[in-house]
């Protein structure tokens, strides 16, 4: 199967079945990790982080005191005052292992920034999204990612991705359905090789997932050329 314009026909084939497909696009491309800053960034890990083994309401109920003691998350503060966080953090979590994370993770945060410019500038270069964050934000795993992913503008991932394996399935580029992180491998390239940002790959991946190929019966309205599940 010709994979050289996969995610383009795929668009025409959402625009030419729902007239509101292209706004659906750009409003998951607006409300990405591209229109936010550092602090909001870190803000989200540390999220997840504390989130990770606690019940919501026990998180909620230390998150200000842990937003407080982590100078809300921001590395101009955390960097101008490195031991705010490290003496008054303790006091906020009594989880010894989620404070030596997110202290860690700001440390992260600062060298990320020192190299790219910005946690964006970062994840913008990354060839794999869902890879990178595990293997540098500590407490950040292959099963909290997904919800650390949702917050960063790939919507719904979690929920999503046994759809998305799917067509990748179908259209022969993905071996193994189970594996989010060959998921986003697949996504990074793709997009990359047609032009598109990650998450505009990503944005159109989900809805024709969710609509066209998820239709039954199966193909009904889909108009990629060359598909082995059509032909």
């Amino acid at each position: 199967m010709n994979t050289a314009n996969l995610l383009l026909q795929s668009k025409e084939c959402l625009l030419g079945n729902s007239p509101d497909a292209n706004e659906n696009i750009l409003n998951m491309v607006k409300n990405c990790y591209k229109k936010m800053g550092d602090r909001k960034i870190l803000h989200n890990v540390s999220w997840t982080v504390l989130l990770s083994g606690y019940q919501i309401q026990s998180a909620q109920k230390i998150w200000p005191d842990i937003k407080k003691a982590m100078l809300w998350f921001s590395p101009t503060l955390n960097r101008l005052f490195p031991g705010w966080s490290k003496s008054r953090l303790p006091q906020a979590c009594d989880n010894s292992k989620k404070v030596k994370a997110l202290l860690g993770n700001s440390a992260t945060t600062l060298e990320l920034i020192k190299k790219h410019g910005s946690l964006r500038a970062w994840l913008d270069a990354s060839d794999n999204i869902l890879e990178d964050l595990v293997e540098n934000f500590s407490y950040i795993g292959n099963n909290n990612v997904r919800s650390l992913l949702d917050s960063l503008g790939f919507r719904n991932f979690h929920a999503q991705q046994h759809q998305i394996a799917n067509v990748l399935t179908r259209w022969r580029l993905l071996e193994h359905k189970n594996s989010p992180n060959a998921i986003f491998e697949i996504i990074n390239r793709q997009s990359r090789a047609e032009g598109y940002e990650p998450i505009e790959g990503y944005a159109i991946l989900y809805m024709f997932s969710q609509t066209i190929c998820g239709e039954t019966p199966l193909c009904t309205r889909c108009t990629i050329k060359n598909c082995p599940e059509i032909n």
